[in-house]
């Protein structure tokens, strides 16, 4: 449950400029880092269609998957979301399971 959860600290390294450029992008925006990041983790996540664009996009660049890899992942997530439209089956459905699952975990300490 996330009332339960515990925090995570990420970090990474860019050029000055970069983070200077985010700064004032996110203050523009009039979002905050910790909104701007959260969110993006969420999506990517939950394999939200508008940021798995963005991703096959940065595995592309990077090359860290092959073409025929990528044009196969795409495909399965597309027929996986089929698959639950077909079934009925609700984002919110799926965080029911996940819920009563978690709620069924032992606790490690």
């Amino acid at each position: 449950m996330i009332e339960d959860f515990k925090p995570v600290t990420f970090t990474f390294k860019c050029h000055e400029k970069e983070s200077a450029d985010l700064k004032v992008r996110l203050k523009y925006d009039k979002l905050q880092q910790t909104e701007f990041f959260v969110s993006i983790l969420k999506m990517y996540i939950d394999n939200d269609p508008l940021l798995l664009s963005v991703v096959e996009r940065i595995k592309g660049e990077k090359s860290k998957m092959g073409k025929k890899k990528l044009k196969n992942t795409k495909r399965d997530l597309d027929l996986g979301r089929e698959i639950m439209k077909n079934l009925g089956i609700t984002e919110s459905d799926k965080q029911n399971v996940f819920d009563l699952i978690e709620s069924d975990w032992p606790e490690h300490e």
